[in-house]
This record gives C-alpha cells, sequence and structure tokens, in this order.
C-alpha cells in the first residue's frame, strides 16, 4: 500500500486481512482526513469493510489502522494505549519520518492512498 502526502509516497508494510482486502478493493482513494485527539488523523471511508483483522489497543507512531466505530481510516503518528478501545491494525509506514511530517500537518490534510 501507499500513502501520498503533500506529494510525497510513503510505502505502507501491510499485514493480511480481509478488512486490508476490502479497503484496497476501494484504492486509489483520496481522503481528506482531520487531526483526532493530537494523535492521529482520521478520514471516514466510502464503504464499511469486513473487519476481521488483528484488533490492538496499544497505537504506535507510524501506524495504519481502521476504527470500525466510525468507519474510518488512522495515521498514527504519537503512541498509546486506548483501552477500553480496540482499533484493526493494516500495517506499518516504512518512512519514520511520517510521523514526524503527522505531527507538523495542519488540522486538515488531504491524503491519497493506493495500491
Amino acid at each position: 500500500m501507499k500513502i501520498v502526502l503533500n506529494g510525497k509516497e510513503y510505502t505502507v508494510s501491510t499485514e493480511t486481512s480481509t478488512t486490508l482486502h476490502d479497503i484496497e478493493k476501494t484504492l486509489p482513494l483520496t481522503l481528506h482526513m482531520r487531526r483526532n485527539h493530537d494523535v492521529e488523523f482520521v478520514g471516514e471511508l466510502p464503504s464499511k469493510p469486513l473487519n476481521d483483522g488483528r484488533r490492538i489497543s496499544k497505537i504506535e507512531p507510524n501506524g495504519i489502522y481502521y476504527y470500525e466505530g466510525w468507519n474510518v481510516f488512522c495515521l498514527n503518528y504519537r503512541s498509546g494505549d486506548i483501552s477500553p478501545y480496540d482499533i484493526t491494525y493494516l500495517g506499518t509506514a516504512d518512512d519514520p519520518s511520517l510521523a514526524q511530517v503527522l505531527k507538523q500537518a495542519p488540522d486538515r490534510i488531504e491524503v491519497t492512498i493506493d495500491k
């Protein structure tokens, strides 16, 4: 998977799941994302994927996740424990600079996701 932000492409190492496969069926996709709790950016997906991926409560910088409660694709730039909630892990950006770019980004960004 690739994420393009501000003209720069970030490759994501993904974890195989039906959740990821369903999201990939909608690609390429441009999402208008908003900052959420100074931890992540979230963008609503056009359709709801089957959610059978690995669910976790400890999030990490550069982590790419899906949150079923809001049907959003998430780009995290801080670590944390979101218990009692959980989120579906999709993968991790290979370039660790993505977290820093997201920290410094405006509160609303546009991101393109592709295979």
